[in-house]
């Protein structure tokens, strides 16, 4: 099965939002990282800035068309043919955000629309989310993930390819601990 772990920082929690960088970590621990220069700087706020942005070196940060041409090569060399099932941390902006970049393969469009729009590879219905299988495996959707994994706490989060790593390794001590045995059946 091939599972892609996803975390995104975006400019906020409303419709308008913006993203601001991507991380990916597929289950073999191969990683991409971009950051965005191209995010709505209206949309800024002081929790963003402390959070977020002062982690990012803005030299290295690059357009939404490029970092489309990242991620989606990226994920099709992963890919190699088969569906990737994309974990991402909630049901929230993250994978919205991702399959938005797709908006990029195709410029004749009015408007981007995932099911027309993204690869085979991904145009399907079974990405998953973190909450929902710590809720079938009868744990609490707020507990701390790095100490769930690690037992401590570092000042990482919000850098959104460590938030992915911590993902994987929420999910493999899920699976190790026989809590998504049927995960690995359904396909």
């Amino acid at each position: 099965m091939k599972i892609v772990f996803i975390d995104a920082e975006f400019t906020g929690e409303h419709a308008l939002t913006t993203l601001v960088s991507l991380g990916l970590v597929n289950l073999e621990g191969d990683q991409l990282y971009v950051s965005l220069n191209d995010y709505s700087e209206n949309q800024v706020t002081e929790w963003l800035r402390e959070n977020v942005l002062n982690q990012i070196d803005s030299t290295k940060s690059i357009s939404s068309k490029e970092a489309f041409k990242l991620v989606s090569e990226w994920l099709e060399n992963y890919s190699n043919g088969e569906k990737i099932h994309l974990v991402s941390a909630g049901k929230g902006a993250d994978l919205i955000l991702l399959f938005e970049l797709w908006k990029y393969s195709k410029f004749n469009l009015k408007y981007f629309h995932s099911l027309h729009c993204l690869p085979d590879y991904l145009n399907h219905n079974s990405h998953f989310d973190l909450n929902t299988l710590f809720m079938v495996a009868g744990i609490k959707t707020d507990i701390d993930r790095e100490y769930f994994v690690r037992n401590y706490t570092s000042n990482k989060r919000h850098n959104a390819l460590y938030d992915a790593i911590i993902l994987k390794e929420c999910f493999i001590k899920l699976k190790n601990e026989g809590l998504l045995n049927n995960f690995f059946d359904a396909k």
